[in-house]
């Protein structure tokens, strides 16, 4: 009923731009077509639900070059699909640095033809709490999505089956 697709975004992230000119030529070609090769699969999947009359979630970093690209485009014209960016920080993404614990930030922008998704993932920084940044290793365990943000999807997917009647009125808290 829900597909979740979130790409590699090695090819895409403005963070790790920052390392193609210390790559060879020839691993930043190939590192780009296996990404937008990739991409563009995980768009053509998320068209089929969308005509298919199910739902899709498509998730990358906010000011990725993916938003750019010509099948995301496409699909983010289509009618009731939706681009909300949310922060990871707000769905308790947390890391570790020399001062302890802290919250990481991650700008995420989310795609889906669910509004009720959308409107659970647009959950934007309060700026009361203390940020770790990506870098010295830090971007490969901020793929694993937190707890909270898989949660917050499950009640958005049961909400939008409530709306389009597929299911009855639940409790889910």
């Amino acid at each position: 009923l829900l597909l979740i697709v979130s790409p590699m975004c090695s090819a895409f992230s403005t963070l790790q731009r920052l390392n193609f000119p210390r790559m060879p030529v020839e691993k930043v070609k190939e590192v780009i077509e296996h990404g937008v090769k990739h991409l563009e699969f995980c768009m053509h999947l998320c068209r089929i639900q969308h005509d298919q009359g199910l739902y899709f979630l498509f998730e990358h970093p906010a000011n990725a070059s993916s938003w750019g690209n010509k099948l995301v485009r496409a699909l983010l014209e289509m009618p009731s699909v939706y681009r909300v960016v949310g922060n990871m920080c707000m769905f308790d993404m947390m890391q570790e640095d020399g001062q302890g614990q802290a919250r990481v930030k991650k700008p995420t922008g989310f795609m889906t033809n669910s509004w009720c998704i959308a409107e659970r993932l647009q959950a934007r920084c309060n700026g009361m709490h203390r940020h770790i940044t990506l870098v010295n290793g830090r971007a490969k365990a901020a793929e694993v999505y937190p707890d909270k943000l898989c949660r917050e999807i499950v009640k958005g997917l049961v909400e939008q089956m409530e709306a389009d009647e597929r299911i009855a009125s639940s409790s889910l808290g």
